[in-house]
């Protein structure tokens, strides 16, 4: 905690109003941890919270649920906030826990370790039930994982859908959806089954906004992580060819023209594009830190000048700083018929409806690869060299 630098007022944050009437905070604390920060997790949430942040993003995935719960308890404690009430609160369903039976226990065990009843909004994280061993490499594979299958999506969203009944979830979103496995789940569901919110990969550098709206025609919310370009995320998430959101020529330029930092500039986009339709999360240890990321969900800093340089308008003139720099590209989730190709898991070139579709799919390929590595000379040295 550093007293010197002051609170924000909750109510100067924005919200964005959902379906159900509900408000929620477009800032959202992120906790997820890239490793170096899980010992500064508890007290870092303490000071988000007294600092003005009331929407904070969890996930069982991160594995610090526990350490989120007792900054909760602590910021009661401490006159921060009256009680959770206060807090509107995000949770995600881990691929390892997308079976049926799992889904109910993995939300009770989110509730318990954060002492709450129900949450906010809980989002199925991924699409696909593939799991990876916490703090694996990047060439890490599990010859198990599968591609989006929706008769198999349908069973664990019906599983959401009872939870939401039984009052233990207030509103259901997805996270990492494509536009294809989105129409084919709003497609077979009610519409009081329907997800409100879909978390994604958005920041100036990966815009996404063909995807955006797409899911917005639809009536759901956008919110992006890595918003800030997550500077500090796991070496597996890393390559050459990547480009740094906070480096950038145009936002540094525009930085330096406000007086701001340049991730105040990213976020103050992401909070004022597209209408002001869409949320940010932000995660950071620095109570400095922390403050100047609400900071720039209080009031609007771009102009439209300065917006158009970051999104551009078609126009030659002003091409945008869009770069299609995705950094989570899931690589670690492939399944075998992707060939290791992490694109397959954003095309929508290998999704399916039926277990059938895609055994079906699976025998083809064997067949395919199996004559491929037969014929070819690369395959036929590839297999001469392996251990």
């Amino acid at each position: 905690m550093n007293p010197s630098v002051k609170p924000i007022d909750p109510s100067t944050v924005h919200q964005i109003r959902l379906p159900s009437g509900h408000q929620m905070p477009i800032a959202a604390y992120g906790t997820f941890h890239s490793d170096w920060a899980q010992a500064y997790m508890r007290d870092a949430t303490v000071e988000a919270i007294r600092l003005g942040w009331r929407h904070l993003d969890t996930a069982r995935a991160y594995e610090n649920e526990a350490e989120v719960g007792q900054a909760i308890r602590a910021a009661i404690g401490k006159g921060y906030i009256r009680s959770a009430d206060d807090l509107f609160i995000t949770g995600k369903l881990w691929n390892g826990h997308m079976h049926p039976r799992d889904v109910a226990p993995a939300l009770e065990h989110t509730l318990r370790a954060l002492g709450l009843d129900q949450i906010d909004l809980y989002l199925n994280h991924w699409p696909w039930p593939n799991v990876h061993t916490p703090g694996c490499a990047g060439n890490h594979r599990n010859p198990d994982a599968v591609p989006y299958i929706h008769e198999q999506f349908l069973e664990t969203w019906g599983e959401l859908v009872k939870l939401k009944k039984a009052g233990k979830i207030i509103h259901l979103g997805t996270s990492n959806h494509t536009a294809t496995t989105l129409r084919l789940l709003m497609r077979d569901v009610r519409p009081d089954e329907r997800p409100v919110a879909n978390q994604m990969e958005m920041h100036p550098l990966l815009q996404q906004t063909e995807l955006r709206r797409t899911f917005e025609a639809q009536g759901i919310v956008c919110t992006g992580y890595m918003a800030l370009g997550s500077p500090r995320r796991p070496s597996r998430d890393t390559f050459k060819e990547h480009r740094s959101d906070l480096q950038d020529p145009v936002i540094v330029a525009i930085a330096g023209e406000l007086g701001v930092s340049p991730g105040r500039v990213c976020l103050s986009w992401a909070a004022q594009r597209m209408n002001h339709s869409g949320g940010f999360v932000a995660m950071a240890t620095q109570p400095q830190h922390i403050q100047d990321n609400l900071l720039a969900a209080t009031t609007d800093l771009l102009s439209a000048e300065q917006m158009r340089r970051i999104d551009g308008d078609g126009t030659a003139e002003h091409p945008g700083i869009d770069a299609n720099n995705r950094l989570i590209r899931g690589q670690v989730f492939l399944w075998p018929e992707a060939d290791g190709d992490w694109q397959v898991l954003w095309n929508d070139s290998q999704v399916f409806e039926t277990r059938a579709d895609y055994a079906r799919f699976k025998a083809a390929f064997n067949a395919f690869d199996a004559v491929r590595r037969q014929t070819t000379v690369p395959a036929q040295l590839e297999a001469v060299t392996q251990p």
